[in-house]
């Protein structure tokens, strides 16, 4: 029986954890509880399992012991699907699962919004749950059944909050002013509030952003907000083209709806102490929430120490480079160095950023390597080889911040 709590009890949770709850959020980061999330129910099915065998040692099959049995084989289900569609990680690791992940994408089972749509049969399992729970023999007792009704009507609440109300009543919709092709593969949204009103957020926070427009799906992807909060005429997302969703952004119509759920995220110089100086370091598009933070300094600190270590493939793949110009222009203590890793005629930093590199441009413009905080953001691999480096020079993990959102 307990371990059949553990499991009701982290299953539910999920719900609640999946509305992506405010005050969870701004205390550890999104990132952070989505990892959370990606692990607890690993635990809760084992421990539902555990459950069921010891049970049927003692009880016999019932409406009970089957609605228990679905639940667990649905969750089951979900969380293999997630496996091998959501979290890319496992499907580098093995390779066989990049075939079945290519043929369930001709067969459009393994798009992601469809993966999206079949994660939500969570709340069929939920449901199957605390029927199974409501008819066990813990529930005869009244306070007992209180707690799992009370659980369970704020696990669902959570979620009907998140897909309906929050969705469909609380939603901040934004009108498509224009969008700009900043390179080959990159496209800016400018979009303006339908209402007039621009909610608040901070630089080098994100939202979920959702495109009601031909020649795109309505799913929602998640993007940092490039623009700074001091304007409060419009909000930019600045995209990279890496999948379908995405590569149909640059084909979106101006005048087009667009929802956005914001702002989300702790990779913001406010929250921490960076009065000995500041180092961003961006691989590609990695550079969108760098762009807010960036802008902000510009428009309200203009004396902040700064470094921007910028990593491209060609010189093609920077962008804005009249503001950076700007940057190096009005702001005495801001340093830009760029990299560029397949140019080998460039007579600037050549390669990728390593800890040499880190070590020498640092050092050259008078930046205290143990004292400064670090803010990281570009592809899993670049960022995780970033922390690598980082880590062995010393430097203390309150001092490097960063958000992964690659399982």
């Amino acid at each position: 029986m307990i371990l059949g709590s553990i499991a009701y009890t982290w299953l539910n949770a999920q719900l609640v954890i999946s509305a992506r709850p405010k005050l969870m959020e701004s205390v550890f980061g999104l990132d952070r509880v989505f990892r959370f999330h990606s692990v607890m129910p690993i635990l809760a099915i084992a421990a539902a399992i555990l459950h069921k065998f010891m049970k049927d040692d003692m009880f016999e099959e019932s409406f009970k012991t089957k609605s228990g049995d679905a639940a667990i084989v649905i969750f089951i289900v979900i969380s293999v699907l997630a496996l091998v569609f959501l979290i890319d990680t496992l499907v580098r690791i093995i390779k066989p699962l990049k075939y079945l992940t290519n043929i369930a994408n001709k067969l459009y089972i393994g798009k992601y919004n469809v993966q999206k749509i079949l994660h939500n049969a969570t709340v069929a399992a939920v449901i199957l749950i605390f029927i199974h729970v409501m008819l066990s023999f813990s529930a005869r007792n009244t306070y007992v059944k209180s707690v799992y009704i009370l659980y369970f009507s704020a696990a669902m609440a959570f979620y009907l909050y998140h897909k309906v109300v929050r969705r469909y009543f609380l939603s901040k919709r934004f009108i498509v002013e224009k969008i700009e092709k900043d390179s080959d593969t990159m496209f800016t949204l400018t979009m303006k509030p339908e209402n007039g009103k621009m909610f608040r957020y901070k630089p080098g926070q994100f939202g979920f952003l959702r495109i009601k427009s031909k020649g795109i799906s309505g799913e929602e992807h998640p993007f940092s907000i490039s623009s700074q909060p001091a304007n409060k005429e419009y909000i930019t997302m600045t995209i990279k083209n890496l999948g379908d969703w995405s590569a149909a952004v640059g084909n979106v119509e101006p005048g087009s709806k667009a929802i956005i759920d914001a702002p989300y995220g702790r990779f913001n110089p406010a929250l921490y102490p960076c009065d000995n100086g500041i180092v961003l370091i961006a691989g590609g598009v990695g550079i969108t929430p760098m762009l807010s933070i960036l802008r902000d300094f510009y428009q309200n600190k203009r004396d902040q120490k700064v470094m921007l270590i910028w990593g491209v493939n060609t010189r093609s793949e920077r962008i804005c480079n009249d503001e950076f110009n700007a940057f190096e222009r009005d702001m005495k203590n801001f340093v830009l160095v760029p990299v560029i890793a397949r140019e080998p005629d460039y007579q600037g930093e050549k390669g990728f950023v390593t800890d040499a590199l880190i070590d020498r441009v640092l050092t050259a413009h008078g930046f205290d390597i143990a004292e400064q905080q670090y803010f990281v953001c570009g592809p899993a691999i670049m960022q995780n080889g970033i922390l690598k480096i980082l880590r062995a020079k010393g430097i203390r993990n309150k001092q490097i911040h960063y958000e992964s959102f690659s399982l």
